[in-house]
């Protein structure tokens, strides 16, 4: 065997006998996992994976510890945080970390922090924006430029009065200073925020902004990120004395046509938010107006998708309730209506081949993608000429076994099912979606959480508790499965930097640390790494950087 493992204890800055003493403790403290006075120094965040490694945040020490595991010996960075660590998340197209602290609110001996959002870069000290409210939650452009931090619901926040509807919104580019973050408070009709989604950049009077829908239970809140000095906008989804909670599911942005689609779980309706440019810039309002209309979608609609281009641009919706799939004309809301032999609760886009037609052409897979729908059939749907055939575009496909999950892997031109049969007939079944055939797939663990590779080439399974992890090939899903040497409770796989291997991580239950590295490209038993102890590599340091 040829795996190898080793401690990763950090610089010994104290004493042989100290260092001695530290050790022996570490020792039983990973013999004992449920020892409290090591679970809670030692409990993480759940770590978050970079090009280079993994990033634990500790709350109970104020730290983050950057493990990093791209040479033959591991390096381990540590950082000093915010106190009460509640969210750590990677800054899109980065590898920096951010994370969102709620503070100290002070005790006898012991003095207040305010919140704060540490930027952790590759390199250098961490970035420090003083956020001020205990948040607990983050949400990143899709261009890394912007954090926005804001309340979800949550239990207690142990603080004695804070403000649901206040947000932080930071501004990553720029140094932390008195006009960065910008403190905002959402207009509120009642609810509390439940989300906050981005839009892609859209044109408005010539500019491309882009647009915060802040979520709430019966109305959204639009924030243009270009221009935080203006007011935001504030729509309702019910009338005044209406007083649903609608619970917004969905919301699918349309730059051609400057639109907002929104599906919510009360709602029939698909509601429609359309930005038009304002006549005048007011002083502190916004520069566009905010219209909204509502379509019927069916009983219970559960998937929007969009396609086509110009005239031809149409939105397709899903509703497992009634049945049946609608194609809608975004400028006229003309709806043509297609019912199902199958219920659907998922659509999925692709272009390609149909066993009718060898033109490659827009399509859909409408299908089922949870036990509660009870089908065991799915739906093709040529997209072409729909208005105009209706039904006939239609083809249904059995499964024979009822869908308990689905994995969609369009690159691939297939589908996986997992069904809760696990008999002869294989637990999976694989759709090819050009043929529309199916193929079962023997497996003994579930899709559930399944991890891709970063060039989602290959697919990966853990069994919790089971020191194996399988994986299957995505370019002729040949399976394969590697025996570690602890159990694993989780995969991971690292982004791919410019020349380096992919690797997958496997993580292990051990209170100090424990993971093993794959080689993703090839991987064996044989050139798997084993790292322990990194968790604890500065108890001996008096003081973290």
């Amino acid at each position: 065997m040829n795996i190898h493992g080793m401690r990763i204890l950090g610089s010994i800055k104290r004493r042989a006998l100290v260092a001695l003493t530290t050790v022996t403790a570490l020792s039983a403290t990973q013999c004992r996992p449920d020892d409290p006075r090591s679970t809670q120094r030692l409990s993480t965040l759940a770590p978050v994976a970079i090009s280079t490694g993994l990033v634990y945040v500790s709350p109970d020490r104020a730290r983050a510890v950057r493990v990093n595991l791209t040479g033959a010996t591991p390096t381990v960075e540590r950082f000093r945080v915010g106190p009460a660590a509640v969210a750590s998340v990677v800054r899109t197209g980065t590898d920096e970390v951010l994370v969102l602290s709620q503070g100290e609110r002070g005790s006898p001996g012991i003095a207040p922090v305010a919140a704060t959002l540490s930027v952790l870069a590759a390199s250098g000290p961490p970035r420090v924006y003083t956020v001020g409210s205990p948040f607990n939650a983050i949400s990143v452009t899709a261009d890394g430029r912007f954090a926005f931090v804001h309340f979800r619901p949550s239990g207690a926040l142990q603080r004695l009065l804070f403000n649901p509807n206040e947000v932080a919104i930071v501004d990553l580019q720029s140094a932390p200073s008195e006009g960065n973050p910008v403190r905002r408070t959402v207009r509120s009709f009642g609810g509390i925020p439940t989300d906050v989604i981005f839009s892609p950049p859209v044109a408005i009077r010539g500019e491309m902004r882009t647009i915060a829908v802040v979520v709430s239970s019966s109305y959204v809140t639009l924030m243009d990120l270009a221009h935080l000095d203006r007011g935001e906008t504030s729509v309702r989804l019910t009338l005044p004395e209406d007083p649903r909670d609608l619970n917004p599911q969905q919301v699918l942005f349309d730059s051609e046509l400057r639109a907002i689609y929104l599906r919510a779980a009360a709602s029939n309706d698909v509601y429609v938010l359309r930005l038009d440019d304002a006549g005048a810039t007011p002083a502190m309002g916004n520069d566009f107006r905010v219209s909204i209309n509502q379509v019927g979608a069916g009983q219970g609609p559960t998937d929007l998708a969009l396609f086509g281009e110009g005239e031809g641009r149409r939105l397709l919706v899903v509703s497992r309730g009634s049945r049946e799939a609608r194609v809608i004309d975004p400028r006229s809301n003309a709806i043509t209506t297609i019912a199902l032999d199958a219920r659907a609760d998922r659509a999925l886009l692709f272009q390609g081949r149909s066993p009718r037609d060898p033109m490659t052409a827009r399509r859909a897979l409408l299908y089922p993608s949870r036990a509660d729908t009870g089908s065991s059939a799915v739906s093709f749907l040529d997209l072409d000429a729909i208005e105009a055939r209706s039904s006939q575009n239609l083809e249904t496909v059995q499964l024979r076994r009822t869908v308990r999950f689905a994995l969609p892997l369009p690159e691939r031109g297939t589908v996986l099912f997992e069904h809760d049969d696990a008999s002869t007939a294989g637990r999976l079944s694989l759709l090819d979606l050009q043929g529309r055939t199916t193929a079962p797939i023997l497996a003994e663990v579930s899709l559930a959480d399944a991890r891709f590779s970063t060039d989602q080439r290959l697919l990966w399974v853990a069994p919790n508790g089971s020191p194996r992890v399988g994986f299957v090939d995505l370019r002729d899903f040949h399976p394969g499965e590697i025996r570690l040497d602890a159990p694993v409770s989780e995969v991971l796989s690292l982004p791919t930097a410019m020349g380096s291997p992919a690797r997958v991580v496997a993580l292990h239950p051990a209170t100090a640390g424990s993971l093993s590295v794959l080689n993703a490209d090839n991987p064996q038993r044989e050139t798997t790494r084993v790292f322990t102890g990194y968790l604890a590599a500065d108890l001996l340091d008096q003081e973290a950087q």
